[in-house]
């Protein structure tokens, strides 16, 4: 016989997983993707945050909030995926400017 959980587990450690899945992802398509299509694969990375999110939170276990937490890993994900390939836009431009 199993005992219902009375604390439920904090869904913090799923989301934050999430962000740093982003972060990777945008790291690894800023140093490994051609220039001409780093944009195409950001949009790939960015699908597969959606889908890590979903699974994290599939993987929970709880209904209740699931739309919310959901939403919250991807659009962290997603904003951390932005500002590191802001980032990358920077670096690019500042070295495109310095070789002129």
């Amino acid at each position: 016989m199993t005992s219902p959980d009375l604390t439920p587990h904090s869904p913090l450690a799923g989301m934050i997983a999430t962000w740093a899945f982003g972060a990777l992802a945008a790291v690894a398509v800023g140093l490994l993707s051609p220039l001409d299509e780093r944009f195409l694969w950001l949009a790939v990375g960015a699908g597969a945050c959606v889908f890590v999110a979903f699974a994290v939170n599939l993987a929970y276990g709880r209904a209740e909030g699931f739309i919310v937490r959901t939403a919250a890993a991807a659009l962290g994900a997603l904003v951390a995926m932005g500002v590191i390939a802001f980032v990358f836009f920077i670096v690019g431009i500042t070295a495109l400017v310095a070789s002129v």
